[in-house]
């Protein structure tokens, strides 16, 4: 091969990379925002938290963790109760036999807890929100005939 031809086969190779690489740039600017696998609204802090209404309507996420409650402790934590929902549930229990004494809540899955729920007895009886999404807990609830009521 002549040195010529090899040069301008570089070049050429060049070229083509080139575009191909700002070509991609370009497409990819363009594309609308993709959202995760679970589709949830981008936003900069999580929904606020209504009081829970008189008819003992519960949230998802309070239906799960009664879910979770009555299942067995076989250590001393679950990480993630619930995978494929959009929120993360892990339970503790810090004295073994005596069953989960708390949860975590990460509405948002962003690694941040947003709620602290205290278990006594196996049943929920406070929880504790942090609704700036900070995890300084400034919102406090207690569990009352089934239903979350504001302190």
């Amino acid at each position: 091969m002549k040195f010529k031809t090899f040069l301008a086969l570089v070049i050429t190779g060049g070229l083509v990379l080139s575009a191909v690489i700002i070509g991609s740039c370009v497409w990819l600017l363009r594309q609308p925002a993709r959202q995760d696998v679970v589709s949830r609204p981008v936003v900069s802090q999580p929904p606020a938290l209504p009081a829970p209404t008189t008819t003992g309507s519960l949230r998802p996420v309070d239906r799960d963790l009664l879910e979770a409650l009555r299942r067995p402790v076989t250590s001393d934590r679950i990480k993630d109760a619930f995978p494929g929902r959009p929120y993360k549930i892990t339970l503790y229990c810090d004295n073994p036999g005596a069953g989960w004494n708390r949860a975590k809540i990460d509405l948002n899955r962003n690694n941040r807890w947003d709620e602290k729920i205290t278990i006594v007895n196996g049943e929920p009886t406070k929880r504790q929100v942090a609704s700036r999404d900070d995890e300084n807990y400034d919102l406090e609830y207690r569990w009352r005939g089934g239903q979350w009521v504001a302190k």
